[in-house]
This record gives structure tokens, C-alpha cells and sequence, in this order.
């Protein structure tokens, strides 16, 4: 029974893995062309999809 569970969890861990890798391969914005202008009036660049909203105080 105690083997069951721990092959079990372990082929749960090893797909978890996986798929966080898939994820993190696949998933990734594609680049912008460099010959168009930004969005903003300042000319800086929006923030990326994946990045984190500054910390609050």
C-alpha cells in the first residue's frame, strides 16, 4: 500500500515537472517588432505581460 502511494506521487511530481517546463518554454510573450513606436506618450515601454506590479507601501 505505502508503495502504491509513493510511485504515485511520485509520477504526480515528475508530470508536475514537466509541465511547469513546457510552461515555461511555450508560454513566453512574443517580441515585439522594433519598427513601431510605443504605446505611451513618454516613449517608454509598457510593462512586460509576465512581470510584477511594484510592492506596496
Amino acid at each position: 500500500m505505502a508503495r502504491t502511494l509513493l510511485t504515485a506521487l511520485l509520477v504526480c511530481l515528475a508530470n508536475q515537472h514537466i509541465l511547469l517546463s513546457r510552461r515555461q518554454v511555450h508560454d513566453r510573450p512574443e517580441p515585439a517588432p522594433q519598427d513601431t513606436a510605443t504605446p505611451d506618450e513618454h516613449g517608454l515601454a509598457p510593462p512586460r505581460a509576465d512581470s510584477r506590479p511594484p510592492p506596496h507601501e
